[in-house]
């Protein structure tokens, strides 16, 4: 008995510690703090099925575009070696 009133401050003031910086929490505030994080997070991320649709979407576009450029490169060198024969 004499021990615990030896170290009862201590034990005190390291209690005081835990609650005063909410080292525990209550089942109440982390559901909370749950709900707060699954709101952010449909707000601010986009699903991976969404990402990956978007993402074949944006490649398709992209080789698309590459196709057409290379259609205008090569209709152009014909244009140029065309106009730079000395044949026409």
């Amino acid at each position: 008995m004499d021990k615990i009133i030896e170290y009862a401050p201590i034990i005190l003031v390291i209690i005081i510690f835990f609650v005063q910086y909410k080292i525990f929490v209550t089942p109440a505030q982390l559901s909370a703090v749950k709900s707060d994080l699954i709101e952010y997070i449909a707000e601010h991320y986009v699903s991976e099925k969404t990402y990956r649709d978007n993402n074949i979407s944006l490649e398709n576009r992209i080789d698309r575009i590459d196709k057409n450029v290379n259609d205008v490169k090569t209709l152009l060198i014909s244009i140029v070696q065309w106009h730079g024969n000395p044949n026409n």
